[in-house]
């Protein structure tokens, strides 16, 4: 069998402070609103990577774990042409950087934004080796 991947879902603790991150922030496209199953669901195009964010259920704890401390996914990463320009870039759209300019490996330089509900964007940009 084959699979086709089609999005990551996100559920949020607000819903509209995610959209404006994901959206105003790092320039994702709000594709579609709609109401699945009783919620409010919103379809982002990020990249080539299809978030669909929607509320916690109705009376569920809203208590998101830091991305150091969460289990299962943490972060969403996306390759860049170059960190510094594109820290920049992002700082200067309201991005908060958890850590950046890191070498993770000998050929790959990496950042971390921070994002709603304990999340974390990684840009990474493969260096080449001199």
């Amino acid at each position: 069998m084959q699979l086709k991947f089609d999005h990551v879902h996100y559920r949020c603790a607000d819903l509209d402070r995610a959209r404006r991150f994901y959206c105003d922030v790092l320039g994702a496209e709000l594709i579609e609103e709609r109401e699945l199953a009783g919620r409010r669901v919103l379809r982002l195009k990020l990249g080539d990577v299809y978030l669909l964010l929607s509320p916690a259920p109705p009376g569920q704890p809203h208590r998101p774990e830091s991305a150091d401390q969460r289990l299962g996914a943490y972060h969403i990463a996306f390759f860049v042409e170059n960190h510094d320009r594109a820290v920049e870039y992002f700082k200067q759209r309201g991005a908060h950087f958890v850590r950046e300019g890191v070498m993770a490996s000998d050929d790959l330089k990496v950042a971390f934004i921070e994002a709603p509900d304990g999340m974390q964007v990684e840009l990474m940009e493969r260096v080449k080796k001199s």
